[in-house]
């Protein structure tokens, strides 16, 4: 792995898309798309507690659009609790993930026009600018710069030094003014 600064690029990496840093990458993919279980039960709790009330409001006095919507609140509310952890339609961007990138060498660079990756084997680059990145993640191994609803940039943290991770989340955070989410996986 190799990490460079020069005059033109803020930061360069050069690296390998491992199993791990794959795995890493659909362990996030996975997490991001759930409702905790602390929020599942809260939400499961006043839904509940809620769509009995105003159920038995609307019956016991008659239709009202505030007792009507409450009620419509509540069950959605029920419907988080009992919302599945898996996100739909995720297995097919992760199969998509590991076959375009596993065991291929890819490049970034990353200055002030924004962020480059280049992945072995294609012709063309994939750019954008700061302003295109929506969201910032990271986990204990990488950080993941998400540019469309399931594109992401997955750029591996050992590429880099302490001190340049370090910077480069500064970096990051400032170019594109938002704060890294940080999971757990």
């Amino acid at each position: 792995m190799d990490r460079s600064q020069s005059q033109s690029s803020a930061f360069q990496a050069d690296f390998v898309y491992t199993d791990a840093i794959l795995s890493d990458f659909e362990a996030l993919y996975q997490a991001k798309g759930t409702v905790s279980l602390p929020v599942r039960i809260v939400c499961g709790v006043l839904g509940v507690a809620g769509a009995l009330y105003f159920g038995f409001e609307l019956y016991s006095q008659g239709f009202g659009i505030a007792r009507v919507g409450y009620l419509i609140l509540c069950s959605l509310m029920i419907l988080v609790a009992c919302s599945s952890r898996k996100r739909s339609g995720a297995d097919d961007t992760l199969k998509k993930y590991r076959k375009h990138y596993e065991n291929r060498r890819v490049t970034f660079r990353i200055d002030e026009s924004g962020l480059e990756m280049k992945l072995e084997g294609q012709k063309n680059y994939a750019r954008s600018k700061f302003q295109q990145i929506y969201g910032l993640y990271e986990t204990e191994r990488c950080f993941y710069f998400v540019i469309k609803g399931k594109a992401y940039y997955i750029l591996s943290k050992e590429a880099f030094s302490p001190e340049d991770r370090d910077a480069l989340h500064t970096y990051m955070e400032r170019h594109c003014k938002k704060k890294f989410q940080s999971f757990q996986v």
